[in-house]
């Protein structure tokens, strides 16, 4: 069997019945997976909140209880993954009341299972190194196929740092292994309850989670806008290089380490203006999503940008490429549908949560 990297080497996105079979083949044979066929389904942050308030018993939320139960049946049955994201994470973290983050949060990982997707910057790179080596037909070997999918919080920040071990013995009394591996596994789950519920033991581990936001989301509206202002200055002929050009600068640094790594000199690439780079942006799932939903933004200008809208695009980024359902808001379904990027994935995206029974069966 190919290694899944392999198989995505070998890949034309621009034939959605193949990149089908291989996300089927990803989703099936990537490392630590059984054998058979789970639907990987992301929901956005506000459909989380819906059903939290359906298994609360909110009159309002009555319709989605039926939607709760056919997915804690798909889950059950290993045949549905309704894995976490950072932004899952830190938009939970942004509710004011414990209790509600608390409610939210159980929610969550009742239905999740601890099921999670890699961030971004785990992702990005090794799409980076297969797009050049893709595009610029390199001799080299693909890269270390990397895990899109695993458990819990260390899985969604690429860290170690939300382990949890009992102790060997406990005020001088020794522990013997059996009980110890109880403590440890009660242990661990309460600890990835309090982290995304954001109760975490003490402060110095709140801060050191608050170090994986590299962007907040008033920065990115003010770039947002600067760049609006930019393509009104220079004609709005010019949207699409302005993508393509804010969709580099924005994986600089790893598309630098990449060429680095595969003896690529980037003053010849990026000579090659859009021509080259162009093509290269829309070779790397994550950010052509990214590139196409800001790209669609941007095409209406008397829309605001908003704080939040940094964590919908980065989740989507990652969620529309990697999972078969998207379950998000309307306008960014409605932009996923414009761009294609659900023919082009073979990504099933809705904005209604009651459609989900029925996508269940298929």
């Amino acid at each position: 069997m190919r290694e899944p990297g392999r198989a995505f080497c070998a890949l034309r996105l621009t034939d959605p019945e193949r990149l089908g079979l291989v996300k089927l083949a990803m989703r099936n044979f990537w490392p630590g997976r059984i054998l058979r066929s789970v639907q990987r389904i992301y929901l956005d942050q506000n459909k989380w909140i819906a059903l939290a308030r359906a298994r609360a018993g909110h009159k309002e939320e009555a319709h989605l209880i039926e939607v709760l139960e056919a997915a804690h049946e798909a889950v059950g049955a290993g045949d549905a993954s309704f894995p976490l994201s950072a932004q899952h994470y830190y938009e939970t973290h942004l509710r004011g009341d414990p209790a509600s983050r608390m409610h939210l949060a159980l929610t969550m990982l009742d239905l999740s299972q601890y099921d999670a997707i890699a961030p971004p910057h785990v992702l990005v790179p090794y799409e980076i190194e297969v797009a050049l080596i893709r595009q610029l037909q390199l001799p080299n070997d693909p890269p270390h196929a990397v895990q899109i999918f695993g458990k819990g919080a260390n899985h969604v920040f690429n860290t170690k740092m939300f382990t949890y071990d009992a102790p060997a013995e406990y005020a001088g009394i020794h522990i013997p292994a059996e009980l110890r591996a109880v403590a440890t596994a009660y242990g661990s789950k309460w600890m990835e309850v309090m982290t995304l519920a954001d109760l975490p033991p003490s402060e110095t581990t709140r801060l050191k989670l608050n170090e994986h936001m590299r962007l907040t989301g008033s920065r990115f509206v003010s770039g947002q806008e600067d760049l609006r202002d930019r393509i009104a200055e220079i004609g709005r002929g010019r949207l699409e290089d302005a993508m393509t050009a804010t969709a580099i600068a924005d994986i600089l640094d790893p598309l630098l380490a990449a060429c680095e790594r595969l003896g690529i000199d980037p003053g010849k690439l990026f000579a090659g203006g859009a021509k080259v780079l162009g093509p290269l942006v829309y070779d790397i799932p994550s950010r052509l999503v990214e590139r196409e939903m800001r790209r669609l933004r941007h095409a209406n200008p008397q829309k605001q940008w908003e704080d939040n809208d940094l964590n919908d695009v980065t989740a989507l980024s990652i969620a529309v490429p990697y999972c078969d359902v998207v379950v998000t808001e309307r306008q960014w379904a409605h932009l996923a549908g414009v761009a294609k990027l659900d023919r082009r994935f073979g990504t099933t995206v809705i904005s209604d949560l009651r459609r989900l029974p029925e996508l269940l069966k298929c």
